[in-house]
């Protein structure tokens, strides 16, 4: 997608969440009561589809960008570097969603065996995840491409800052969810210009694999806002994609809508937490999307110069 076009999207999509702000700093209590539904098993369901959706991109998109890079070095030291690199990026990576996966509800039951450890994380996001590893290793082909592999690492890069984001402040900040409200007299209702720290300043391992019941801010509506820029970026292995990005494009806007609702079904987020995930996303896609276009437009001058000169 052209650089224009992105920046019409962002925009728009800033200013879908700023409307959600402004409705949530009046409407938060009274949307998550009319909506909120216990256990109500579709709103679930959607909520670790995106979730695992999530992951299973980065993992598909690590295993695209280990072959790429396999296959654009000839040294075998360095192939062997890298992939003790990919290796370490895999086993940490599949812990995170091992961990994530283990404290799902929807999952808690066919996952009960595995402990919430370091190794149990891992083993279940190594389960859940390593399809796409291979998958996106091996569908990339022997195709590699200077500029491929950019765009990969520069994916992957804003994917562990959103997900690294929304942790922190789930980790840090004192809103308890509408869900846990129901059940603990501790945990009340706050508004979102109210919220206050726990005074905890730096995470933990445990804190990354651990579920938190903050709400703020909505992890998944952050998840939301990157399909959009995910779905495309399957065009990297699958050249045909790039012909039919109007569709992508629509398929992500599809699944992108229910999940924002359904975390208002589920209790786990008010409509102000999904509000300040969602720009908060297009904020970190929107800054790397304008260096990015810094870069090629430094590029293309200093390829003119050369031409000239």
């Amino acid at each position: 997608m052209e650089y224009k076009s992105q920046t019409r999207l962002y925009i728009g999509m800033a200013a879908f969440f700023g409307i959600l702000l402004l409705l949530g700093t009046f409407f938060d209590l009274p949307v998550s009561e009319a909506l909120y539904s216990e256990d109500n098993l579709p709103a679930l369901t959607v909520n670790f589809a995106a979730f695992y959706l999530f992951f299973g991109s980065c993992m598909f998109f690590l295993g695209a960008l280990w072959h790429q890079l396999i296959a654009y070095t000839n040294k075998k030291s360095l192939q062997a570097i890298l992939s003790l690199v990919f290796i370490y990026l895999f086993a940490s990576t599949a812990t995170l969603g091992g961990g994530g996966s283990i404290s799902d509800p929807l999952l808690s039951g066919v996952l009960k065996n595995f402990s919430t450890s370091l190794p149990g994380c891992l083993a279940a996001g190594s389960l859940l995840c390593f399809p796409w590893f291979v998958f996106g290793f091996l569908a990339n082909g022997k195709r590699t491409d200077k500029e491929t592999i950019r765009e990969l690492i520069r994916l992957i890069v804003i994917m562990t800052m959103v997900y690294l984001v929304s942790s922190y402040f789930n980790c840090t900040v004192l809103r308890p969810h509408y869900r846990l409200t129901l059940t603990d007299r501790n945990s009340v209702f706050s508004p979102w210009y109210h919220i206050r720290k726990n005074g905890q300043l730096l995470m933990s391992i445990q804190d990354l694999i651990s579920p938190h019941p903050g709400s703020f801010i909505c992890g998944h509506a952050m998840y939301a806002v990157l399909f959009f820029i995910i779905s495309p970026a399957y065009g990297h292995v699958f050249p045909a994609l790039k012909k039919k990005q109007k569709l992508v494009m629509a398929i992500a806007l599809v699944f992108a809508i229910p999940i924002l609702f359904c975390r208002l079904i589920s209790g786990d987020n008010y409509l102000s937490d999904i509000a300040l995930g969602g720009l908060s996303a297009v904020k970190i896609c929107f800054s790397f999307r304008s260096r990015k276009n810094k870069n090629d437009n430094n590029r293309r001058c200093a390829s003119s110069s050369m031409t000239s000169d």
